[in-house]
């Protein structure tokens, strides 16, 4: 319906309402006789002409305060209140007047207090009345079609807001019928009349007893650990359990289906999520050129469509594989539409590729997400390790120094940290490239830093993946050995982590994140089976695999000859290295260089061992 018709269809109703209103307080305050003659005729003659000019006046103020540009078929609480306000704000002015004038602008001052009864009132049943024909021709109370029983955890804004919501969405076929919370005070009270049972553990006795379908979690200020254990609860019972989506998915407008989703294992991190600093990151973003690697890996995406959020004059996007690629240009290009966007097919080790690029958009920022990931792959292969992770990034680097990239950041992990793997190792010497080549920077304007994380959820190869992919097969959901523990964090938390470290602008920088306490694997493994409705070691078993070769059973984020100091951000640390004792910086490129060649001519075990014999010989401390 457009905006014309509906002005045109409230204008009409409220008329009719003001016109019958009026009529009706002259005939309660004078009687139901024919025509004007229980009326004085001291008041007939003015009648007519006062009612058309209060009536003009009140649709005037029910204009001022947007009665007219609000939709047909939903009112609430907001509404009553501001249309209560127009016509208050109108019957002021009238009593005003009449006391003024006495009745000879307006009538009798006890017409105008019965006027404004009638009219407030009538209005919103007429709203009221809307309403409802709406909700019985959606469905809502359609014969044959019942609406979902469901129990909202959380009675307080969010859980208001929900309920709120669902009323006025009654398409979606659900009515709360109970709040459960864990404030004892409010236990056997009503929000919005609806009661308030008890804690959340009295659920499953409240499910047995009242039909309960399902139960929707409205609590996003609770602890990870308390979400974690009514979910658990919930899946062990058999009781469906979906959330609302949490405040940054509503502002990024990642969520738009519905009001609700299923919960999924970030909504159980095992750590409070962390928040990035969007404002200082527009402000340093904004109206730069902005090159991103690896743009179709799971990092390189989410970067791509972090940063086109943060107003750059252009985003040049670059990545090997054109299907990927293609894939995040989609994405980006749908979400900012307004965004420029570059799309280069092309590998970091393609020189003269590169060149081109850096020539043709002059970019001021590069993000490196590119690189071989996969330990068990890079075990087998670890040529290709060391060519794309460490002489990529060196080629990369160099690159951004000789065309006067203000900022470069290198995307590490913590499988660097002591590396036991072939790509853990890789890593480890990308980092040490970026350390040589800050040593190398007097001259140059570019900012080096390197941002290490750990496991991220839901990443092309990840644990999560497998593991979903185990379930849905029947498992068995295959756990490298019971007591292996990992760090965890979302993409988009190790997105905003890149980009802070970025915006810090620090040189020789290494930036962590605070993630909290590492995380046994097993138990995520379990917490996931029981999100997708099963028993874990009773209908979805649990096989212990191992601990694979470059694997370790517990990762570290800071090396022991790593110093920490804190950030403008309470959960960035940076970390100060140790002077290293390799060579000049450009005999540890002639190194690598020497090396890249020669792996290719070695099997996997001789390849391993020389890339770590070179580590162990640079990667030293005095």
């Amino acid at each position: 319906m457009s905006a014309s018709i509906r002005f045109l269809i409230l204008f009409s109703l409220y008329l009719l309402v003001a016109v019958l209103s009026y009529a009706l307080a002259w005939r309660l305050r004078f009687g139901f006789y024919p025509g004007l003659d229980g009326i004085p005729d001291i008041f007939a003659d003015q009648l007519l002409w006062q009612g058309v000019g209060m009536i003009a006046f009140k649709m005037l103020c029910l204009y001022a305060l947007g009665q007219f540009s609000g939709l047909l078929r939903f009112f609430r609480i907001p509404d009553a209140v501001r249309l209560f306000v127009a016509s208050s704000l109108a019957t002021a002015v009238f009593l005003t007047v009449w006391v003024v004038s006495s009745h000879e602008y307006v009538p009798p001052g006890s017409i105008i207090l019965m006027d404004f009864v009638l009219f407030t009132f009538g209005m919103m049943g007429l709203r009221v009345a809307i309403r409802i024909v709406d909700e019985r021709r959606k469905g809502f109370f359609r014969a044959g079609r019942k609406p979902e029983r469901i129990a909202i955890v959380g009675a307080g804004q969010a859980g208001s807001a929900l309920l709120t919501e669902l009323g006025a969405r009654p398409e979606m076929g659900m009515r709360p019928v109970a709040f459960f919370d864990d404030n004892a005070s409010l236990h056997r009270r009503q929000l919005h009349g609806v009661p308030i049972v008890g804690p959340p553990e009295a659920i499953v006795s409240y499910h047995q007893t009242h039909d309960l379908d399902k139960v929707v979690l409205a609590i996003p200020s609770a602890s990870t650990e308390r979400i974690r254990a009514i979910v658990s609860l919930l899946k062990r019972n058999r009781i469906p359990v979906e959330t609302v989506p949490s405040v940054k998915e509503l502002m990024n407008g990642d969520f738009r289906k519905s009001l609700i989703r299923e919960v999924h294992i970030e909504d159980l991190l095992y750590r409070d999520c962390v928040s990035i600093d969007s404002t200082g990151l527009q402000e340093f973003i904004s109206g730069r050129v902005v090159l991103v690697t690896g743009a179709g890996g799971s990092i390189g995406r989410e970067l791509s469509q972090q940063l086109a959020q943060l107003s750059p004059q252009r985003l040049i996007l670059i990545d090997r594989c054109e299907s990927v690629l293609f894939l995040t240009e989609q994405l980006v290009a749908r979400a900012v539409p307004e965004v420029e966007l570059s799309v280069r097919v092309a590998d970091v080790l393609d020189r003269e590729a590169m060149q081109s690029i850096f020539d043709q958009f002059k970019p001021e920022l590069v993000y490196h997400a590119a690189a071989h990931k996969h330990v068990g792959m890079m075990e087998r292969q670890p040529a290709a390790a060391l060519l794309n992770n460490v002489m990529g990034t060196l080629a990369l680097a160099r690159q951004s120094m000789a065309s006067g990239v203000r900022d470069f950041c290198l995307i590490s992990t913590d499988k660097a940290v002591y590396p036991s793997s072939v790509m853990g190792a890789s890593k480890r010497l990308a980092e040490l490239v970026i350390a040589a080549l800050n040593g190398k920077s007097e001259h140059s304007p570019t900012n080096f830093s390197v941002v290490r994380f750990g496991n991220v959820i839901g990443s092309s190869g990840s644990v999560i993946p497998i593991f979903e992919e185990q379930i849905e097969r029947g498992g068995p959901v295959t756990v490298t050995h019971p007591e292996m523990t990992r760090y965890f964090m979302t993409i988009p938390e190790a997105v905003g982590l890149v980009l802070q470290a970025t915006a810090f602008s620090a040189g020789n920088a290494l930036y962590m994140l605070d993630m909290g306490e590492a995380v046994r694997i097993d138990a995520v493994a379990r917490d996931l089976i029981r999100l997708k409705g099963f028993e874990p070691e009773v209908e979805i078993e649990i096989e212990y695999s191992g601990v694979r070769p470059g694997e370790k059973l517990h990762e570290l984020l800071q090396r022991e000859d790593e110093g920490s100091e804190a950030t403008a951000h309470s959960k960035i640390r940076r970390l100060v290295p140790a002077a290293r004792v390799f060579a000049e910086a450009e005999t540890f490129f002639q190194q690598l260089t020497s090396l890249a060649q020669e792996l290719p001519h070695l099997d996997a075990n001789a390849a391993r061992q020389r890339i770590f014999d070179l580590l162990n010989e640079v990667d030293q401390t005095p």
